[in-house]
């Protein structure tokens, strides 16, 4: 009996130190490529990474040869702000609708457009926001190039992506919640916005995230609806009212024929970065602190 015993554990342990061993070998394979790129962004671009090139804007011909990126900085967070302003109320709402009324002939035409949305390639959001939003003839709202075009646009791609993982993220509170809160007399609404939204903050601010990380890099739609600014704007619409972004920067900055432009675009993709990082960051410490929330009430 206590051979068979000690053979058992040897082979326990001699399987959880191979999967082990595999697990660590995958991750290290999956984190790699993004080791790298934050390597090499910074082995190229520290040079001229400087508080004055987080706060001036570029100058100098070509333009940006001097100065730094606050245009881009500051555009990028515009849009951002206004794809999130759109694509959060709508998607989180339609996921809830989804979860709902999950089995309903409304809720599966949903599903199957908001899969099709998932699909469309972004430069043909880019096509159709410029005849909605940026063209001047037609029946579109005539903004012209504009951070209002480009934004709405952008929250147009995100729409699908928080509607999905909204459902998913409340689909995966314990069926035992929900039955406790009926068995207690609470109504749907009720056992949605006290019971299931808490458990799936979580899962829905990943959701955001990956919108949000989604649109941070798109610029085949801003070459349609916004394009390009070297300044600040002074409107969302009209002639001033487009901006710089970040990803559309480092995309000009790479195509100059200048090895300075090419220091100063990997110096951009770190900030983006970082700007990434931060934003994951506060996402989560938001669930954080609303689940916390959640399990005092």
């Amino acid at each position: 009996m206590d051979r068979s015993r000690s053979s058992l554990s040897f082979a326990r342990q001699f399987r959880n130190t191979v999967l082990g061993s595999l697990t660590f070998l995958f991750f290290g394979v999956a984190v790699a490529p993004l080791l790298l790129i934050v390597y090499v962004a910074w082995d190229s671009g520290k040079s001229v990474l400087d508080w004055s090139f987080l706060t001036t804007l570029p100058t100098g011909f070509p333009v940006g040869s001097e100065g730094g990126i606050l245009n881009g900085i500051v555009g990028s967070l515009i849009l951002v702000f206004l794809a999130s302003a759109l694509s959060v109320p709508v998607g989180v709402w339609a996921g809830m609708y989804l979860w709902q009324e999950g089995k309903s002939p409304v809720a599966h035409l949903v599903r199957l457009l908001s899969d099709l949305l998932l699909g469309v390639p972004s430069v043909v959001w880019g096509i159709v926001g410029f005849y909605v939003f940026s063209t001047s003839t037609g029946y579109g709202l005539h903004w012209g190039f504009s951070a209002l075009a480009g934004g709405l646009t952008l929250g147009f791609i995100m729409i699908p992506i928080v509607t999905r993982v909204t459902e998913q993220a409340l689909r995966e509170v314990p069926l035992s919640y929900i039955e406790g809160a009926f068995a207690l007399g609470a109504s749907r609404w009720q056992t949605l916005r006290g019971v299931a939204l808490p458990g799936a903050m979580a899962g829905i601010g990943t959701g955001i995230l990956l919108g949000v990380l989604n649109v941070l890099g798109q610029t085949a739609p801003l070459v349609f609806t916004n394009y390009y600014n070297t300044g600040i704007p002074n409107s969302l619409v009209g002639s001033q009212g487009a901006v710089g972004d970040l990803a559309m920067q480092i995309f000009i900055y790479v195509h100059e024929p200048s090895k300075a432009m090419h220091v100063k675009a990997m110096a951009a993709a770190l900030v983006l970065l970082m700007i990434v990082l931060v934003i994951d960051l506060g996402i989560r410490l938001l669930t954080w602190g609303s689940r916390k929330i959640a399990s005092r009430v």
